[in-house]
């Protein structure tokens, strides 16, 4: 990845605005999550990358999904 120096303004409210294009190499979107260190009188920005439900969860076909179920059915009522 490239250092970049770039000069910024800090708007309302102290609202700093990243720029698109490093945004968009970052992947930040809006409503993302970033965590705000200060580091040796620096502000330091580091996106916080959380998983998707999908990723977290991962894929299940119908079949799969209605299987599990009959299992955890059968599970309950033997009692195990």
């Amino acid at each position: 990845m490239r250092q970049v120096g770039l000069i910024i303004r800090v708007g309302k409210k102290r609202a700093i605005y990243i720029p698109k294009n490093i945004a968009e190499e970052l992947g930040i979107e809006e409503g993302d999550k970033m965590i705000l260190e200060v580091v040796s009188s620096k502000i330091v920005l580091t996106p916080i990358k959380t998983k998707s439900k999908q990723e977290f969860w991962g894929e299940a076909s119908e079949e799969e999904v209605e299987e599990a179920g009959e299992e955890i059915t059968r599970r309950v009522i033997e009692g195990r």
